[in-house]
């Protein structure tokens, strides 16, 4: 799985990922998702559907969304681009201001400029670094998609909720020492009311939760960087080695050290 965390400062980020699964979460940039193969259950805000090969997904800027590739003979295999609103041109404003009803495009609805488009700007993200190309294959994809989804001005529904304010804060803050006390004490809530929160709308505990965010923010590090485990253990939240080695195993099924040197044999 190639994973992806809250705080993203670059322009573009392109990439395969199979299998995925990744808990809520939320951003400022825009989200693509296109299947190429297999199935896996997306969730943008309310609304939860069941993509397979050919379908498409658009995610708008700070909307709470997860994944959850469900198990077949072969993993599901999607293109995922998270783009800076600074490529989106004229949409800005249809993006910053409003959200899709129904954020899914089937099959059979989807332009094929974009199946086509999605390839290429995964290309040029990791053969190149034409920013005006990519811009431009960005553009293409939101001049075929946006007019196939209904939007409705954007209220703010979220920033009530609850778990938006979960999602948000744990993103920012999830490098700091946390607790499931101060959490609640922050949110202005019980830690009781909280605790139920987490497993009622994000189906897991606050404990795995934020060892999900923190432990895929450090695989990312010991992708992109030659920083130390412990360095990269501290700079992911955790509180100790050894929670972070436990952490880290749980979720990807290595250690920290077995997986820097597995991928190190297949640069």
């Amino acid at each position: 799985m190639t994973p992806f965390y809250e705080n993203i400062t670059n322009d573009l980020r392109v990439f395969y990922t199979e299998g995925l699964h990744f808990p809520a979460h939320l951003h400022s940039q825009m989200e693509l998702l296109y299947v190429e193969r297999g199935i896996i259950e997306v969730t943008i805000f309310n609304e939860t559907r069941i993509l397979s090969k050919g379908d498409f997904a658009v995610i708008f800027p700070n909307t709470i969304h997860s994944y959850d590739a469900k198990e077949e003979e072969e993993p599901s295999r999607s293109i995922i681009s998270i783009c800076s609103l600074e490529l989106t041109g004229d949409f800005f404003k249809k993006l910053t201001s409003y959200c899709p009803t129904t954020p899914f495009i089937t099959k059979e609805q989807l332009h094929p400029n974009v199946s086509s488009a999605m390839l290429e700007l995964e290309k040029e993200g990791r053969e190149g670094d034409n920013r005006n190309a990519c811009r431009a294959l960005v553009l293409l994809i939101l001049s075929r998609v946006l007019p196939m989804v209904e939007l409705a001005k954007n209220r703010d529904i979220e920033n009530y909720d609850l778990t938006y304010h979960i999602v948000s804060y744990v993103a920012e803050h999830f490098q700091e020492s946390m607790n499931l006390t101060e959490l609640a004490k922050h949110l202005n809530v019980s830690k009781y009311y909280l605790s139920r929160t987490f497993s009622a709308k994000l189906n897991t505990s606050f404990n795995r939760y934020i060892n999900y965010i923190r432990a895929n923010y450090a695989q990312t590090l010991i992708q992109s960087t030659n920083y130390t485990l412990t360095r990269i253990s501290v700079d992911s939240g955790f509180e100790s080695q050894r929670t972070f080695n436990r952490a880290f195993k749980e979720i990807f099924g290595l250690a920290p050290s077995e997986y820097r040197q597995r991928a190190s044999t297949t640069v």
